[in-house]
């Protein structure tokens, strides 16, 4: 059987590694025509202990074959999907050359979707809003607690938490399952939730406003009286 380092990583041959990398004439970051690496062959055949060697030896665990492809686009396990992106700093967002990140690249070939879903959560965990993009009101907004007698809570709200005027019908929760579900596709889909957090922002606190102007009209008639 002919052999070479590629074939000995994705074998788990440890030792054949071992004297490829030793030799001086491989790397764990070495290509072979096609770009393909240890690296990207330790990860899809879910080879951890391997891994742990060839980052000690100088892998890239980012490191990219012809078609853009990162190891991350090869994981094929859950558990080596985790071990890449929480101890080894896997970037999620590296997009291969058809613009496709490995959730995207791992979801359109519907193959492992636990893994596809555990990459989405990653974009909405790591949400930050960057300099410059709507901070001030971001930053105006009051702490959560009592403020001059008003209970001040953010929250998530499901279709069981809706109550009174705020009932959506399920044509509205419909529209706003889809609304999401476009946006976690799309090419960017932190700016997507940034947006669409901050326009929930800017209608909370206009309805705000508008209750307060209602009310102090209110308490200004019955002064009157």
């Amino acid at each position: 059987m002919v052999s070479n380092i590629w074939i000995a990583a994705a074998d788990n041959n440890r030792s054949l590694v071992e004297e490829y990398i030793n030799s001086g004439n491989f790397t764990p970051n070495s290509k072979d025509p096609n770009g393909y690496t240890p690296m990207h062959a330790a990860s899809s055949y879910g080879h951890i202990e391997l891994l742990k060697y060839l980052i000690l030896k100088g892998g890239n665990i980012n490191i990219q074959d012809n078609e853009g492809d990162s190891p991350l686009h090869y994981v094929e396990d859950l558990k080596v999907a985790k071990y890449l992106v929480n101890d080894l700093n896997a970037d999620y967002r590296i997009k291969n050359n058809d613009g496709l990140n490995a959730q995207q690249y791992i979801e359109e070939n519907d193959e492992f979707l636990d893994i596809s879903y555990y990459l989405k959560t990653l974009s909405h965990e790591n949400i930050d809003v960057k300099e410059g993009q709507n901070n001030d009101l971001l930053s105006s907004l009051p702490r959560p607690g009592k403020l001059d007698g008003h209970e001040i809570k953010y929250s998530l709200e499901n279709e069981n938490d809706l109550q009174g005027d705020e009932q959506l019908t399920k044509e509205e929760l419909e529209e706003r399952r889809k609304k999401i579900e476009s946006i976690l596709s799309s090419d960017d889909p932190e700016q997507g939730l940034r947006e669409l957090v901050q326009n929930a922002v800017h209608e909370g606190i206009t309805k705000y406003k508008e209750d307060q102007v209602d009310t102090d009209q209110k308490s200004s008639k019955r002064r009157k009286e």
